[in-house]
């Protein structure tokens, strides 16, 4: 069995268009659309074995979102060379493979989008079923109060995990979360 470390990224309608005189909504199915998707495949013995990375082209919000963009200098440009939502996906499952998994995320925010994205889409999204909260088994592993959360760059700073690369880019937040996962795991 593998584990799947997943994080994607998001975007969304510009905060001056919720202006309550315009026409526009955020899309009610899908209100924050998916842009990239990384993953890191971990096999049963916590070792990485694979990583993945995939820009995905918009077609609800084709602006990026200023703050979205700030956040994760992700460009236009990465964006429009991006793969259609069907497309990545497919690719992604592909990647995954036949061999029985678990998604493994920071929180389970990653896993409600991509399926109301998949929603969005008309695409199948029983394959998410099947996922682990890291941050839950991090809030048990740090002994937080029930209620408490820990945010990603708070747990790789307490475990002193190498901090190299940058955070809120889907690949990077999963090699991270994959760490967390593993020091977790291994300390059980």
């Amino acid at each position: 069995m593998n584990y799947i470390v997943l994080d994607t990224e998001f975007n969304q309608p510009s905060p001056q268009l919720f202006n309550p005189k315009t026409k526009f909504r955020p899309n009610k199915i899908c209100p924050f659309e998916l842009i990239e998707i990384g993953a890191v495949k971990l096999n049963e013995k916590l070792k990485q074995i694979d990583t993945f990375k995939i820009f995905i082209k918009p077609v609800i919000y084709y602006s990026l979102c200023p703050i979205i963009k700030r956040k994760t200098k992700i460009s236009s440009k990465d964006l429009k060379n991006g793969l259609p939502f069907e497309i990545a996906v497919k690719n992604f499952r592909t990647w995954i493979g036949d061999e029985d998994y678990i998604l493994s995320v920071w929180s389970n925010h990653d896993i409600i989008e991509l399926k109301r994205n998949c929603n969005y889409h008309n695409l199948d999204d029983k394959w998410l079923n099947n996922y682990l909260d890291v941050q839950a088994e991090a809030g048990i592993y740090f002994d937080l109060p029930k209620g408490q959360q820990i945010g990603l760059k708070n747990a790789i700073k307490k475990l002193k995990v190498e901090v190299d690369m940058k955070f809120h880019r889907a690949l990077n937040d999963a090699i991270y979360t994959a760490e967390v996962f593993k020091i977790i795991r291994e300390d059980k």
